[in-house]
């Protein structure tokens, strides 16, 4: 997902792919993942453990969206628009009640 894509995203795993990324960009920086982590009350260990769980996906991206200056950082970053990390968002939470 590097290239700006106008798209709408419509599968799981291309959700997953974006709050992957989410992920990635709130790692790459401790001033992003602590308040995360405060925040959720995880700590980096949990991390691993929480990380297929579409929950926690949601839970990320909850954060991101409601964090507009992090969101437009992220989406520019990873080239794509900021409403596919809302998008990513709702397929995620919706993944559990069997819709693809």
């Amino acid at each position: 997902m590097r290239t700006r894509n106008s798209k709408p995203l419509s599968s799981q795993t291309a959700a997953r792919e974006v709050s992957l990324g989410a992920l990635g960009y709130l790692a790459g920086d401790p001033e992003r993942i602590g308040p995360f982590l405060a925040e959720s009350g995880l700590s980096p260990v949990d991390l691993r453990g929480v990380a297929g769980s579409n929950a926690f996906h949601v839970a990320l991206l909850d954060y991101l969206i409601n964090r507009q200056d992090m969101l437009i950082a992220y989406a520019e970053g990873a080239g794509i628009e900021p409403g596919h990390v809302v998008a990513a968002r709702e397929i995620l939470a919706h993944a559990d009640l069997g819709e693809d």
